[in-house]
């Protein structure tokens, strides 16, 4: 895994938040660090979004 797989999660993450899909709809396993990238990235959208 790279910094560069990181940031993809990320902005799917945020991409998903725009969607407005449901945060289980993560494709990435738990306790992962792509997982904790992608969350991170929809919780990012979802409060600037407010």
């Amino acid at each position: 895994m790279s910094r560069v797989d990181l940031t993809r999660a990320l902005l799917a993450g945020r991409a998903a938040a725009r969607a407005q899909q449901p945060m289980t709809a993560c494709p990435h396993p738990a306790e992962t660090h792509l997982r904790t990238a992608w969350l991170r990235g929809y919780g990012q959208d979802a409060e600037s979004a407010e």
